[in-house]
């Protein structure tokens, strides 16, 4: 069931990538450079924020499926929401209504989808062994990835066939239907109850938990500062799209093709840092994840050619294929089963603010251009992978 709903959910939502499909849809609504690097920034806040509220109202909860289920599904009704905004009402506002109005519906999708994120993470390392859980998330991103790869050319299609907005409006449609078909296989998950222990902290304080975490465990501690880092360095991931059309005068349809270059990395990275992850550890995925996000950068300033930029998406993928498989698997193995509700609430809410710096590098690129942006969240990565490597240590030695 795990794996039938996570590779369905990553081909739908595929379809409205926030790294190619969604920059550029903010650019065609005449949204400014400073808009477009909101968009990683409001889906980075919106998926992460939550987990501290949600940590604290899951406190020695025995089955965490219902919050999973009930929030899921008003998640995938956001995509619903997108397309029927986008179908009725661009083209009838104008730009400077629907590019906030589509920033606030786009900062809505991982917001509500936040909110049964950290249920569906208790679920799935209650009912996953720890040995294969790397394995498991890399082969659901990999079958997911496999036909977002062919759903690359039929996004080329529609953007480039179907008259604008229309042919957005169709992309939020597909990333509904594919993500409700993935609900159909959620919902079977089946959760044995927890073993709540000692009958103390019921109305625990989470706020006051989670300073006596990050006052005592040094490891946690350096850990949030690599990891804010990185996430600083990934800030700048909505430019590459539209940096790519502009330097080299390509069609919005070319989102497309970027897509499909990102859904075929991800179909090896998950096989290869998936297997990495339960063989190694994942702390050597992080390092790899953050030296991968400093050669985006690099590449988006080097690149020559388009098929030399096509790096770019390449190492942005690897990128965010690794955080998928390494980043909260990598805390959950830093404490004990009751503590992981506020260790995820912890490491979500500290450092997803950290890429509000989209908004400031969206406010610079008119300033001093894309190429120095990309310079910054290159040497962002690199100051990550030193203190991981330095600082961090293994938890399962």
């Amino acid at each position: 069931m795990h794996l039938l709903d996570g590779s369905i959910y990553v081909l739908g939502m595929s379809l409205v990538s926030v790294q190619t499909i969604l920059p550029i849809f903010i650019k065609e609504l005449g949204g400014s450079p400073m808009s477009i690097g909101s968009v990683q920034v409001m889906w980075t806040i919106g998926q992460n924020i939550p987990s501290v509220f949600v940590a604290h109202l899951l406190q020695r909860r025995i089955l965490f499926k219902p919050p999973m289920v009930f929030w899921g599904l008003a998640h995938r009704i956001m995509l619903l929401v997108c397309g029927l905004a986008a179908f009725l009402l661009i083209g009838k506002i104008s730009s400077d209504t629907a590019v906030p109005l589509f920033l606030f519906l786009i900062f809505l999708i991982p917001a509500v989808g936040g909110f049964s994120g950290l249920p569906w993470f208790q679920v799935f390392t209650k009912t996953v062994p720890v040995k294969i859980r790397g394995r498991l998330m890399g082969i659901r991103q990999l079958l997911g990835s496999a036909a977002g790869a062919i759903g690359g050319s039929l996004i080329s299609l529609i953007l480039y066939a179907v008259v604008f907005p229309t042919n957005y409006a169709l992309l939020f449609f597909g990333a509904f239907f594919f993500t409700m078909i993935s609900f159909n296989f959620l919902v079977r998950v089946v959760e044995q109850p927890s073993v709540v222990e000692g009958k103390e902290g019921i109305q625990l304080n989470i706020f006051s938990e989670a300073k006596r975490i990050i006052r005592t465990n040094k490891n946690f501690r350096n850990f949030l500062f690599a990891d804010a880092f990185t996430l600083m360095s990934l800030a700048a991931s909505s430019f590459y799209a539209v940096y790519a059309v502009e330097k080299f005068s390509l069609p919005p349809s070319y989102a497309g093709t970027f897509t499909a270059i990102v859904m075929i990395t991800n179909m090896a990275a998950n096989i290869l840092f998936g297997i990495v992850a339960d063989t190694y550890g994942h702390k050597v995925n992080l390092l790899v994840f953050a030296l991968c996000s400093a050669c985006a950068g690099l590449f988006a300033i080097l690149s020559t050619n388009i098929l030399m930029y096509g790096f770019v998406f390449f190492f942005l993928a690897c990128a965010t294929q690794i955080q998928a498989i390494s980043r909260l698997p990598f805390v959950a193995e830093m404490c004990r089963e009751n503590e992981r509700p506020v260790y995820i609430g912890i490491v979500n809410t500290i450092t997803a603010p950290t890429v509000f710096i989209g908004l400031v590098f969206g406010w610079f690129v008119p300033r001093i251009g894309y190429a120095s942006i990309f310079i910054i969240t290159s040497l962002l990565a690199v100051n990550s992978f030193l203190i991981l490597y330095r600082f961090v240590a293994e938890p399962r030695k």
